[in-house]
């Protein structure tokens, strides 16, 4: 592409002309800050509340937004989050899931909107669904290797299918790399492009799985500061735990950090299909609602 310069925009940025298209752009088009209304200076505060996990009311307050733009600006933030997160090194990898609740909170006004099931008034209401593998939970696989390299990836609901967690595993770990698991059935499917070794959990000699054990622990105290996440954005904070976790041995503040990523931070979903987002799992729902009609 062969462009030149073609004046200054409204903030003194330097503008290109694209001479196949005749368009013009700046360095900072498509990018996170390139068509926001608030300042670098309100988006670096944000970088702030996002690094110590604050709350959206608390965020809003520091930033002097409204709660629903602090919303939207944490949803573009972890969008940015996983696109700034470098691939993993080839290595052995401890793997396994975790199970997390199944929740449908969110604006439940929207006139498309119909909630498929009986909302939950109180902890009791869901208390079968916490008992064994059953489909109100969500399958979160989780790997991690000897460089702290990890990911953590929405799969399933109630036991991960040995298809989706083969394509999870391919997704996220280099080729030759070493795969540790427990045993569990779907792996010896799911990890056949790998070097696989199977540990047995309750016999220490055969080895562990501790890496990724103590990741889970990570990331339950993580979710768990949120006091419940939709699931249809549940993929999102999964990035924002495996950012935290890649650059949490960095020599540069984070915040900086963070704030230098949203400056040259891409976005794909534009407002209206952030809105629209929906996951595969929460089809479940819609389908069960179906049923009882």
């Amino acid at each position: 592409m062969s462009f030149v310069k073609k004046g200054h925009g409204s903030n003194d940025t330097q503008r290109y002309l694209c001479k196949e298209c005749n368009k013009t752009f700046s360095s900072k088009t498509h990018s996170l800050l390139a068509n926001s209304k608030l300042d670098a200076e309100t988006w670096m505060t944000f970088a702030e509340c996002m690094a110590d996990s604050l709350s959206l009311r608390e965020s809003a307050w520091r930033c002097g937004v409204s709660l629903y733009t602090s919303w939207f600006m944490r949803m573009r933030v972890c969008e940015v989050m996983r696109h700034c997160k470098q691939p993993a090194r080839k290595g052995t990898f401890h793997v396994d899931d975790t199970l997390v609740r199944d929740s449908l909170s969110g604006n439940h006004e929207q006139a498309w909107f119909q909630m498929p099931r009986k909302a939950y008034r109180n902890g009791q209401d869901g208390a079968q669904s916490r008992r064994g593998r059953s489909k109100a939970h969500i399958v979160v696989e989780c790997g991690i290797n000897e460089y702290g390299d990890c990911f953590c990836e929405v799969i399933d609901r109630g036991a991960p299918g040995a298809g989706n967690l083969a394509m999870s595993l391919a997704r996220n770990i280099p080729e030759g790399s070493t795969v540790i698991s427990d045993g569990q059935p779907s792996y010896e499917f799911a990890a056949q492009g790998f070097k696989h070794i199977v540990i047995n959990p309750k016999d220490p000699v055969t080895g562990n799985i501790n890496m990724v054990n103590a990741l889970h622990s990570r990331l339950k105290a993580f979710l768990r500061s949120f006091n419940g996440i939709s699931t249809r954005r549940l993929q999102r904070y999964l990035d924002w735990f495996c950012y935290r976790e890649q650059f949490k041995s960095s020599d540069m503040d984070r915040r900086e950090l963070l704030f230098g990523h949203e400056v040259g931070g891409r976005y794909l979903l534009t407002r209206a299909l952030t809105h629209l987002e929906i996951s595969d799992l929460v089809v479940y729902w819609v389908r069960k609602a179906q049923e009882c009609q």
